[in-house]
């Protein structure tokens, strides 16, 4: 382990110094000139080198301090120590590649200190390799001696690089050219975005659908430097981990929302375990922080596996109970995913600490089984030991999780590949959770048999057929209103109101449907009136009426439309609530007088039940008043949202104290402010209507809405649950109203368009 310390500066005839005590930062004044030691002294992870001092040399020309640790091996400018004559004395020419080409590569004289003899056995760079850089290599000229301003030479040559004096006999220094990962270039938007994932992550864990745990060995014998472009182990685990499991995913997935709330969580193992980077989201923010992270963090001590996992098993238990008590069911929890890399067996290697591992792996397994995964990779020559690493593996597998060991060996391809697997099957664990694929209960059903009524074309003065449903002939029909505070009560929620128009006494309603949804299919309907006079006459408004599209559903009142009515009346007086807040928000009011926001409206149903008097069979319809114009779709509870180029109807816009806003980003906002008043409980999606503009004001007159909740009770067929609200969050795109409410934001318009443009 190399150790520091300072001495002054002494001519080179005066007795050296003896070494001050040793520090690992040093303050400087402005202008000094400062001689480090290096010594060598032998630890359990470093192979064995000479104990000889030699002084590194550095100018720092302004007051600050200097972490040693954190700096670039080309800082430093070697004074080498007597050196010994290798073969002859024949001077390299000072052009690149002007040697004389036909001598062996053996027959070229380097003279080698001590210090560079000990540099290329620590590196595994042989003095075969110093000589062919001599004669084959590319030559550039290197930092000059900073004390005496003599020139120094720089070969590069498969991926090594050697420091040379002026005369390119005596040898400096050594050591692996790295690859050079440059770090992404960030803009504004992307660093609001990050800070808005983060306070997701800690304020809505239940919206991550992912969470990541990378245990990264950084133990003394990670400062190997024996993977191929890289240089060092340490180096070469993040430069993989950031560029084939961070920077893939976001580069292949271009839509952000797929890698909406997933989180990363980063811990060093030596002694013991420490956390580095906690519960990050997974952009390219950190991916920067991933490749500047061995430059900061030194290799050193030993490696206990045992204190890493008891750390993430006590971070991962955690959630999972913080969710399961907020209401979580088993297929909506997220993935937990554990990244293990080693280049070694674990230093707390007895059987007392082999069955500690056992019991740490099955406490993660028993709750979660198959949203528990290990991903074991093993880092090291074809002889090292990788036992332990996929003992842990079997240990998962056996116990319900899932789990996959690669020994990646000394390649940086192979580190490459295991990591894009690992990618790989993350991306298919969060496709489930999103799309709701993993439900313990797949709902299949078999659609009716039914033909669309046609709507374009010669339809004027065309008879569609009909049914027709008459009080007192062969039928009792009557029409009920849902009432809320009745179903609240425990009591029988429907009244019984009696028909809409004056004298009515049945119904009619087309055979054939006009509109298809997802489970409902949606019918032209008229109030009738029958009289002496034997003829049937429409009467009252036209409206609509809607059917289950399932073949084979007992369609009454309470099996079938409870549902539905409770959740139109709990979005109406949601919608009552959000005009109210609206009306109250100074930035969300008109510049003109002439004009104001557009209220949001849902349409109240009734029910009409019609009882054959044969078979007493009962059968109830649900009921709306008919919605004139653009029938439009905003937004679903499988996460579509409409976008703002799609279509050239309602786009109307308004101008607010806050800006110019379209008028459909009320709608879009309405389904943030629920999930923000129902404390993150409850989001009512699916919203589809037309916007009215015929009376003074505009108002948007919605239907057939869809409530997905975190817990019960639940809302029906349509509500998707938390994956519901996840699909929604994932999606949303807050705007100038979402902002004017108050309301803390999701993901930011502004962001997704810096999306687009990069």
């Amino acid at each position: 382990m190399a150790e520091l310390t300072l001495r002054k500066r002494r001519p080179p005839e005066d007795p050296p110094l003896s070494p001050q005590p040793s520090r690992r930062l040093l303050r400087v004044s402005s202008s000094s000139v400062e001689v480090v030691h290096l010594s060598s002294e032998d630890d359990d992870d470093d192979e064995d080198e000479d104990d000889d001092e030699i002084e590194v040399v550095k100018i720092v020309k302004s007051k600050k301090q200097v972490h040693f640790d954190e700096v670039e091996h080309e800082v430093y400018y070697f004074k080498p120590y007597p050196v010994e004559l290798v073969h002859d004395e024949t001077l390299c020419s000072p052009n690149r590649s002007a040697v004389n080409s036909s001598k062996m590569t053996a027959e070229y004289t380097v003279l080698s200190s001590r210090h560079g003899r000990a540099r290329r056995q620590l590196r595994n760079i042989s003095k075969m390799d110093l000589r062919a850089a001599i004669k084959h290599g590319i030559k550039t000229p290197a930092h000059p001696n900073l004390l005496t301003g003599a020139r120094r030479w720089k070969f590069t040559f498969k991926n090594v690089v050697y420091i040379t004096d002026e005369t390119c006999r005596q040898e400096i220094t050594s050591y692996i050219e790295a690859m050079q990962i440059k770090p992404f270039p960030l803009t504004i938007p992307m660093m609001s975005r990050h800070e808005e994932v983060k306070r997701i992550l800690k304020e809505e864990p239940h919206l991550c659908v992912g969470h990541t745990y990378i245990i990264i060995d950084q133990s003394g014998s990670m400062r190997n430097s024996d993977v191929n472009g890289f240089r060092d182990r340490s180096h070469a685990a993040y430069g993989t981990l950031a560029l084939d499991f961070i920077a893939e995913q976001l580069s292949s997935r271009p839509n952000r929302e797929d890698l909406f709330a997933e989180s990363v969580t980063v811990v060093e193992m030596r002694n013991e375990g420490e956390i580095v980077h906690d519960r990050q989201p997974f952009d390219w923010i950190l991916f920067n922080r991933l490749v500047r992270r061995p430059d900061i963090s030194r290799p050193f001590s030993h490696g206990n596996y045992n204190k890493s996992l008891c750390l993430v098993r006590d971070l991962i238990i955690k959630e999972y109970n913080s969710l399961v008590e907020s209401g979580a069911e088993e297929h909506e929890l997220p993935k937990f995913n554990v990244v293990f890399l080693s280049d070694g067996k674990p230093s707390d290697d007895t059987r007392v600490f082999d069955q500690q591992r056992v019991d740490i792996l099955s406490s993660l397994t028993a709750p979660l089984q198959s949203k528990f995964s290990l991903y074991a990779m093993g880092v090291g020559a074809k002889e090292a030991d990788f036992t332990a690493l996929a003992n842990m593996v079997d240990t998962v597998k056996n116990t319900g999780g899932t789990g996959q060991f690669v020994h990646a060996g000394l390649s940086a391809v192979t580190m490459s590949t295991s990591f894009s697997a690992i990618s790989s099957a993350l991306t298919s664990a969060r496709t489930e959770l999103l799309t709701g694929k993993n439900d313990a209960s797949p709902k299949t059903h078999v659609k009716k048999d039914f033909t669309m009524r046609e709507t374009a074309g010669k339809i004027v003065g065309k008879v569609f057929p009909i049914e027709k449903f008459i009080n007192g002939k062969g039928y009792t029909v009557k029409r009920f209103r849902f009432d809320k505070d009745l179903n609240e009560r425990g009591q029988s929620p429907w009244k019984d109101v009696g028909f809409a128009a004056h004298g009515a006494n049945g119904f009619e309603m087309e055979i054939r449907p006009l509109g298809e949804g997802a489970e409902r299919l949606a019918y032209r309907f008229n109030e009738i009136k029958y009289d002496k006079t034997k003829v049937v006459k429409k009467v009252g408004k036209l409206m609509v009426a809607k059917k289950s599209i399932r073949a084979n559903e007992k369609e009454t009142k309470e099996d079938f439309h409870k549902d539905f009515c409770r959740v139109q009346n709990v979005a109406y007086d949601l919608a009552e609530k959000f005009n109210h807040a609206v009306r109250q928000a100074t930035p969300l009011k008109a510049v003109s007088g002439e004009t104001r926001p557009p209220e949001l409206k849902f349409v109240l149903c009734h029910v009409y039940t019609y009882t054959n008097h044969e078979t007493k069979e009962d059968t109830g319809v649900l009921v709306e008043r008919f919605l004139p114009g653009k029938f439009t779709k905003y937004n679903s509870n499988n996460g579509y949202v409409r976008e703002a180029n799609s279509g050239v109807h309602n786009t109307r816009t308004i101008e607010l104290m806050s800006g110019k806003v379209r008028l459909e980003e009320f709608v879009q906002a309405f389904s943030h402010w629920v999930y923000v008043h129902t404390n993150h409980t409850m989001v009512v999606c699916d919203l589809q209507g037309v916007l009215n503009e015929e009376g003074r004001y505009p108002e948007f007159l919605l239907t057939d809405p869809a409530i997905c909740t975190r817990k019960p009770p639940r809302y029906g067929k349509t509500d998707m649950k938390l994956s519901g609200i996840r699909n929604f969050c994932s999606t949303h795109r807050c705007g100038l109203v979402c902002r004017g409410l108050g309301l803390p934001c999701i993901t930011s318009s502004l962001a997704n368009n810096d999306k687009k443009k990069s």
